[in-house]
């Protein structure tokens, strides 16, 4: 340990100014305010930077593990096609093994899939809508309201709240009614008869 230096009689005492010169040096001082200044700026920006980065990882996240589903439903799409043509053509009243199993299976494949978020979209009876509904024909539309789907051509899926695969349907058009034969239709504006009558009111003023 140094010996402590003991001040000697008459001699003149530092200031704080003189001991550090720089600290009172007003320019000096402005520097190092700009400079923390700019340091502050910069990590407020990596830590919105940083921030965006999360919370944009973390809406992957979530949306991988919602819609995780797609390529898998999209992979069997044509086999549960292909089922459900099987099935639609079994007979009401087949009660045999094999028709049964099919039944069973298509019932089995959907419920798996619904349990996944994967749902066929509702059609027949439905009002059209273009986000779920591919209009593929339009037919007379008979009891059916105009603009109501009264058949389903092809399945349609979706994965939660997403479409992947619109239903393609057939939609009931309006029927035009045509006046019966022999009835006369109504003038139009602008007819001749009209304008007829026009001419005579304008003569007679």
């Amino acid at each position: 340990m140094s010996p402590r230096r003991v001040p000697v009689e008459g001699e003149p005492k530092p200031s704080p100014d003189s001991a550090s010169p720089s600290l009172a040096d007003p320019a000096r001082v402005e520097e190092l305010e700009a400079e923390l200044a700019k340091l502050n700026s910069t990590y407020l920006r990596l830590a919105a930077d940083f921030e965006n980065y999360r919370r944009r990882k973390s809406q992957e996240v979530e949306e991988n593990a919602r819609y995780g589903a797609v390529g898998l439903l999209q992979a069997l799409l044509p086999g549960l096609d292909n089922l459900a043509r099987a099935v639609s053509h079994i007979p009401a009243d087949a009660k045999d093994g094999l028709a049964e199993g099919l039944r069973l299976t298509h019932k089995q494949l959907e419920d798996a899939l619904a349990s996944q978020g994967i749902h066929r979209i509702s059609s027949v009876g439905e009002v059209f809508n273009p986000r779920l509904h591919d209009a593929v024909l339009t037919v007379p539309g008979g009891d059916a309201a105009p603009g109501t789907v009264v058949a389903e051509l092809a399945s349609g899926y979706q994965v939660h709240d997403r479409v992947i695969r619109p239903a393609q349907v057939s939609v009931a058009e309006a029927v035009e009614v045509t006046p019966a034969s022999g009835a006369a239709a109504p003038p139009k504006e602008g007819s001749a008869p009209e304008a007829e009558d026009d001419a005579a009111e304008r003569s007679r003023n």
